[in-house]
């Protein structure tokens, strides 16, 4: 076993698989899954995947579903790519103006 993975291991080993509440959903025009995407919540972060790329977003005012709904529904573009967690996407509108529209949509609840 080389160094890394002993270290891995000792990294992940107290760690165990802990129920947390999430939602999840496909986004996209019926018949077609053109610039479709899904979004994923959970405690504390956002998950948009799909043809587009991808992107993770933290943030604390991700704490809860009516919180993150509401935060993304309303933020500016500067504030959407402060939580981005890992380099920036050339595509940012893309992603912004999708969790917005999610962020505004009543029936995600």
């Amino acid at each position: 076993m080389s160094q890394t993975q002993k270290e891995i291991q000792k990294l992940f080993r107290d760690h165990k698989i802990i129920e947390s509440e999430s939602k999840s959903w496909y986004v996209g025009k019926p018949g077609t899954t053109k610039n479709s995407f899904s979004i994923t919540w959970s405690p504390g972060s956002i998950v948009l995947y799909g043809e587009q790329g991808n992107v993770t977003l933290i943030a604390a005012e991700f704490s809860s579903y009516a919180n993150a709904k509401n935060w993304l529904g309303s933020c500016s573009l500067d504030d959407f790519s402060a939580t981005i967690a890992h380099e920036t996407p050339e595509n940012l509108t893309y992603f912004f103006e999708a969790c917005q529209l999610w962020g505004k949509e009543p029936h995600y609840t």
